[in-house]
């Protein structure tokens, strides 16, 4: 008898993947065409990808200089800013996709694999109908589409992919405690921590919540359970330190003050309740009060989603006296979603600390639709006939909003050429950089001031700069690059200061050489107290991580059922 080519059993097991799969490419259809969505940030996040390139042919890690922004003087956007989102695109990028396509690959399979692990989260918890279903409406959230088509804002796109990994990993860890689930959660909240620096930020209190009310809900609230647990977010702190010290610590050299200066600007980008329920769809941006031309909707279908998951979770303990903590978690985590998207909370939010960096509280829409997402699981259960009715309509909706607002198509050498900053307010600049000064200077790597010397450039990439001088008499160089802390210049091996406070050149280096032939070295370096303390404790969390794995008690290699 022939075999026939199709396999019942794994088409079974896999097409509620093969679902989502088409769903998201349904969804992000215009990503088909050639180019980039027009978009808030789209061409930042491009130029930004372009010199994280260079950086990987240059060797430079870790990852914190961007040769060829800031009028190719270069600035430290990577010592403070996330840049998993471009680590994930180099490959691509390398096997021959440009910049734009890169990106767009990224994006998709974020938003594929947000949808993906809700599938695999409550499939193994109800059902695959249930997961599906979760995952469906996940993917049609409006805030999505909102961070896709019209801000692209590359770090959040990935955290809303990863966010239902973290919680997916998170709960096997609590569930089994074996080395695969342990090494699974661990790198996943290492990799979610340089995703996006606000969305983390805001994701702790959420996640270690999540996992309390987890615990509770397996009754496994005991130190035994959850040391596993506090071991992962401790050694996921340690692994990540390499980029969190200096990233803390560095910002005073920065323009990152002006923020500070200006700490109750998120006081004007409040979203009012009514805009949460409905707001037109737009491709403009945030103002002060109700004048938005962008959308904060959650969405009508995730409105009623979330309001009737909440309506069954309280009737349920009112016949049963029982409560089910994750239906609790994700109830409480909409409702505290909400309030604090509301003016209503402005009083809270004038005592947490660090706030003025969040700049905008509508990103907290982020855990509203995680939360109607884990909602969307407890209703589809109770309701599985009227909740594919929702995802029908909801999937049309979101339809009918998903569209560009238009498209450009520039090669990749725009995005090596691009010449501005890509930072709010300068802000990741060294504070005494002077744009307005420096940006009339010709270009060129180095200079003689005094005019009295001949160069041979030998070597010049991002964190290393090595050429030979000929001076006939003592003199001063320029090195075309802006100072910032790690800078070292040698001369024939000799470290020698260096003065970046020229009135002619403010915050460019030059350095004094006497007369002759020399070698001079200009060299990005990690000698500074916060990169050897996160170097240091990023190298030993990841010994202690490995050992761990190894030769702990009590872990094992049986397979997760």
């Amino acid at each position: 008898m022939k075999k026939s080519w199709f396999n019942k059993k794994l088409f079974t097991s896999f097409w509620p993947i093969l679902i989502i799969f088409f769903v998201s490419c349904f969804i992000l259809r215009s990503f088909i065409k050639p180019g980039f969505p027009e978009t808030h940030d789209g061409q930042l996040y491009l130029a930004r990808f372009a010199n994280f390139r260079l950086i990987t042919i240059d060797k430079h890690f870790p990852p914190r200089w961007a040769p060829n922004l800031n009028y190719k003087f270069g600035y430290p956007v990577f010592n403070f800013n996330y840049y998993t989102p471009f680590l994930l695109g180099v490959p691509l990028n390398m096997m021959g996709a440009d910049f734009e396509t890169s990106l767009k690959i990224i994006i998709f399979l974020s938003f594929f694999i947000g949808g993906l692990f809700w599938y695999l989260f409550f499939q193994k918890k109800f059902s695959k109908q249930v997961g599906l279903i979760t995952a469906l409406i996940y993917l049609t959230a409006p805030y999505q589409m909102l961070d896709i088509l019209v801000r692209c804002s590359i770090g959040e796109i990935v955290a809303l992919g990863v966010l239902p990994f973290i919680l997916w990993a998170f709960d096997r860890l609590i569930s089994q405690s074996n080395r695969l689930n342990f090494f699974i959660a661990t790198l996943g909240l290492t990799f979610f921590s340089l995703t996006h620096n606000i969305i983390f930020f805001f994701s702790i209190p959420v996640l270690i919540l999540f996992i309390i009310f987890t615990a509770l809900h397996q009754k496994k609230l005991f130190f035994k359970y959850l040391f596993p647990v506090i071991l992962s977010f401790a050694l996921a702190a340690g692994l990540s330190l390499f980029f969190w010290a200096p990233a803390l610590m560095e910002k005073q050299y920065t323009n990152m003050d002006q923020l500070d200066q200006m700490s109750h600007e998120y006081l004007d980008h409040f979203p009012t309740f009514k805009q949460l329920v409905y707001s037109p769809w737009g491709y403009g941006y945030s103002y002060k009060g109700t004048e938005d031309k962008m959308s904060f909707q959650i969405g009508p279908v995730h409105w009623l989603i979330a309001l009737s998951s909440i309506l069954f979770l309280f009737f349920n303990y009112l016949k049963k006296k029982k409560i089910n903590y994750s239906w609790l978690f994700f109830s409480l985590l909409f409702i505290s979603s909400v309030f604090f998207l509301t003016p209503a909370s402005i009083p809270i939010w004038k005592i947490l600390p660090f706030v003025n960096y969040v700049q905008f509280p509508w990103r907290l829409l982020t855990f509203a639709i995680l939360a109607v997402a884990g909602l969307t699981a407890f209703l589809a259960k109770k309701l599985p006939k009227l909740s594919w009715l929702l995802v029908i309509v909801s999937l049309v909706y979101i339809t009918s909003l998903a569209k560009p607002a238009g498209w450009f198509d520039w090669d990749d050498h725009f995005y090596y050429e691009y010449p501005f900053n890509t930072s709010i307010m300068s802000a990741n600049t060294p504070r005494w950089f002077d744009e307005s000064k420096n940006i009339k200077f010709k270009l060129g790597h180095f200079f003689d001031l005094r005019g009295v010397s001949t160069f041979k450039e030998i070597s010049w990439k991002t964190s290393k700069h090595v050429y030979k001088i000929n001076a006939s008499q003592d003199t001063e160089v320029l090195d075309r690059t802006t100072y910032f802390p790690g800078w070292q210049a040698t001369i024939d091996g000799q470290l020698t200061d260096i003065n970046y406070q020229k009135p002619e050149y403010p915050g460019i280096i030059t350095f004094k050489v006497p007369q002759g032939n020399h070698l001079i070295v200009v060299k990005f370096t990690e000698n500074t107290p916060a990169r050897i303390l996160g170097d240091t404790v990023s190298v030993l969390s990841l010994i202690i991580f490995i050992i761990w794995l190894k030769y702990a008690w009590g872990f094992n290699l049986k397979k997760y059922d």
